[in-house]
């Protein structure tokens, strides 16, 4: 029987954790505090309050939740339905790892990182260079599925903490300036909405597997053992994504008077940061982003190919799946982040609120066993989640969705706070519960087959 207190349990427990740190901390966890803080001012802890859920605690649920419901996430969410797992998967997989995440990470690292290491870089042949290269390395850390988690948690994330919290303890140390008035009317609920541009709730979910295999691999298959290290690494990535987030907040919230309008989301973070130490600290930021963006590129495509070769039965294999995925990512990459950020905000308006609901019944699989109740939150999440993302998307280009539609969502308790979906998903999965109890329905729920013999 292991015993936590055995040195390399924690020593796995911090590789794992340290790994899931650098996968969750990407492009957009790097622009979007900084953007937080500019806007909230002087209210920048609310501001940080609605970040830490919707960026901090959510995701890392997220992971814990597939740990505990089965290790998948089609066997997490198969209370919902026996396809839903699978439709959900496909759509995020392919509208926001493979169109967004990967290639927002090589974009931003080259706009806010290698533009300010090498200037001359920053027209179109040096941009070209940059992302073949960028990619190629991403692709050579991804290639081996086996080695991915030791390899991200060993030698990618040791490096970024290090340039990462030496930023963040300048910014505490010596503020640029001092907040102002925040320019947002509600900032718990601007950081809340923000932090689902992170997309780290649905990285939690999707990329789960990859740490949980991690752990399973290294025989820590045992409830006994596995859950409290998936529980620890979780906590481990927590604690390092508050310190960072918290950080690049304060250092955008003290340099909100620097700035007359927000000046875009990685214009402002190195503007931030050259205010702060010079060129010095811009060269250090530099490298910290094109790293950040590395570790999630590498952890994506490794997720991405790992389904293709799922979902195709093994006739693309694994490692022509990180290929493809390599392949894809660099023509999306030309696009720039202002692109690919605003190609995202309907993606993960339609997606999340059904998200955070399955993170927070996941995390009480054990306890929810009632499939009613899944079903019932499911269904008005989901459609509050098409409604956003249409509505996003007619501000965008110009359309409004119909006067009667508006009404009778603004309707909806905590509507004008962006909180459509909360009070649906609980009335729901209650009548869902009641009546599929009253019913005398079978729930399937979510935990793993028993082992065979």
């Amino acid at each position: 029987m292991l015993k936590m207190n055995a040195p390399h349990m924690w020593r796995d427990m911090v590789i794992v954790g340290f790994a899931m740190f650098a996968v969750f901390f990407g492009a957009g966890n790097l622009i979007f505090p900084p953007q937080v803080g500019f806007h909230t001012g002087t209210d920048w802890l609310p501001g940080l309050l609605g970040l830490l859920i919707t960026a901090m605690l959510l995701p890392t649920i997220g992971v814990v939740a597939v740990g505990l419901g089965g290790g998948t996430f089609e066997r997490l969410t198969r209370p919902i339905a026996p396809w839903f797992g699978t439709v959900m998967m496909v759509v995020t997989m392919i509208t926001v790892a493979w169109l967004v995440t990967i290639p927002r990470t090589a974009a931003v690292a080259f706009e806010t990182g290698m533009a300010t290491l090498v200037p001359a870089t920053a027209g179109a042949v040096g941009k070209a260079m940059f992302l073949i290269l960028y990619f190629a390395i991403s692709l050579f850390f991804a290639i081996d599925r086996s080695s991915v988690i030791d390899k991200i948690g060993k030698y990618l994330t040791p490096a970024l903490l290090v340039l990462l919290v030496g930023i963040v303890v300048w910014a505490i140390v010596d503020p640029v300036g001092q907040p102002v008035a925040p320019r947002e009317a509600n900032p718990f609920t601007f950081g809340f909405v923000t932090g689902y541009q992170t997309g780290d709730v649905l990285t939690g979910l999707l990329f789960g597997v990859l740490f949980i295999e991690a752990l399973r691999r290294k025989n820590y298959t045992e409830d006994q053992v596995f859950v409290p290290m998936i529980i620890g690494a979780a906590a481990i990535t927590f604690v390092g994504l508050f310190v960072v987030y918290g950080g690049l907040e304060y250092l955008g919230a003290t340099g909100s008077g620097l700035f007359d309008e927000d000046p875009g989301q990685a214009a402002l973070l190195t503007g931030l940061v050259s205010s702060l130490a010079g060129n010095l600290g811009a060269k250090a930021l530099a490298i910290a982003v094109i790293l950040a963006c590395l570790t999630t590129a590498v952890g994506a495509t490794a997720v991405m190919a790992t389904y293709l070769a799922k979902w195709t039965g093994n006739r693309i294999s694994y490692r022509t799946g990180a290929i493809v995925t390599t392949l894809v990512a660099i023509v999306q990459a030309f696009g720039g982040v202002n692109y690919i950020v605003a190609m995202a905000g309907p993606i993960f308006m339609l997606i999340y609120p059904v998200a955070i609901c399955i993170a927070i019944l996941g995390l009480f699989s054990r306890l929810f066993t009632n499939d009613g109740i899944w079903k019932g939150m499911a269904i008005p999440t989901v459609l509050i989640g098409i409604y956003d993302s249409l509505a996003l998307t007619g501000s965008m280009l110009g359309f409004s969705l119909p006067q009667g539609l508006q009404n009778a969502y603004n309707a909806i308790p905590l509507a004008g706070q962006g909180f459509a979906w909360l009070l649906p998903a609980i009335v729901g999965g209650v009548i869902g519960g009641v009546v599929w109890s009253a019913t005398g329905r079978p729930s399937v729920g979510n935990r793993p087959e028993p082992v065979a013999g």
